[in-house]
């Protein structure tokens, strides 16, 4: 991006405009379905549990000392920075989708040429089938990177940020280090982008996809929950679902400060990613009634100013290969 005055103006505004991209996470109508999902919920356990007391639990999901957490102001000042920062290096360091699929798609044209089939692009199967394996793909690339911010001691500097988090709420999504960003974004992009190339070399007169609002069908129903991933409200899903889909509290769960937790759950959507390697854990509705978010060996100073976020993790690593 070019540093003039109105990509500077447009970058200073992106922590507003993204509220109404329906391609992120907190979008107003993904924001507005958590709190609609919230207000069922509250019915539901008032129906389900004798003794629950709605204005308790309001109290607790409304508090000042939760909204005003020193953790959740530091999450309300990176969203700021960390948004109008990636407005700046976002098409410089981030792999996009569009250009994953040109790359195959033209790749493959060179070796074989143009491949015409008899079904139609435009079949309802292929559709379906376009949508569903973009939606997998795009999660596994996303599984993949958050895997490796766990397993890799490097990259798990970058991605302590996210877990010093001692309170949870939407916008602590965008408690990440650029590194992690480009990790994740780039290796969901990569794999969906992927799918992307190789449908559209088998049906070049231009594959779609089931959409709403521009975003792949599955993405846009796991976003209308999203937000509840990272809140004090703990919804589980039944048993048999959270083999396949990730609930909101098995995301919280793995966010709790206990050291054995943090390596579960890895998986954003699906379960079975989680499934396949032994890391899916599925919590008791006890155990996410109190949990502490946060890490044991973290010193919040760490986490208190812009310069450390950002620069800190560098220190770290460098300091590894010192040893």
């Amino acid at each position: 991006m070019d540093l003039n005055f109105s990509n500077i103006y447009s970058a200073l505004l992106s922590p507003i405009r993204i509220i109404f991209l329906p391609s992120v996470k907190i979008y107003w109508l993904y924001l507005l379905s958590s709190v609609i999902i919230t207000a069922v919920f509250i019915v539901w356990q008032k129906i389900r549990i004798k003794d629950f007391h709605v204005g308790n639990y309001l109290s607790k999901i409304l508090s000042r000392e939760y909204w005003f957490h020193k953790s959740a102001l530091l999450d309300y000042k990176y969203y700021f920075f960390n948004t109008v920062l990636f407005s700046f290096y976002y098409g410089y360091f981030v792999l996009t989708g569009a250009s994953v699929s040109a790359f195959v798609n033209n790749g493959l044209v060179r070796l074989f040429g143009v491949v015409l089939y008899d079904i139609p692009f435009d079949s309802p199967t292929v559709i379906l089938l376009y949508s569903v394996l973009f939606w997998l793909m795009n999660d596994f690339g996303r599984f993949l990177a958050h895997w490796l911010l766990h397993k890799n001691p490097f990259f798990w500097e970058f991605h302590r940020l996210h877990h010093s988090a001692e309170v949870l709420n939407p916008l602590t999504v965008y408690r990440v280090h650029p590194v992690e960003a480009i990790l994740v974004n780039s290796l969901g992009a990569f794999f969906s982008g992927t799918v992307t190339g190789l449908a559209m070399f088998a049906f070049p007169e231009k594959i779609t996809m089931v959409s709403f609002l521009g975003v792949n069908a599955g993405i846009f129903i796991f976003n209308l929950y999203a937000n509840l991933r990272h809140s004090n409200i703990a919804i589980h899903f039944p048993k048999w679902l959270s083999h396949i889909f990730l609930s909101p509290a098995q995301h919280q769960i793995h966010h709790s400060v206990d050291i054995r937790l943090q390596n579960k759950n890895i998986g954003v959507t699906f379960a079975f990613w989680d499934l396949f390697l032994g890391s899916l854990y599925i919590p008791e509705r006890h155990e996410t009634e109190e949990i502490t978010f946060g890490l044991q060996d973290a010193k919040q100073e760490d986490f208190e100013n812009l310069f450390s976020i950002y620069f800190l993790p560098f220190k770290r690593i460098f300091d590894m290969f010192k040893r």
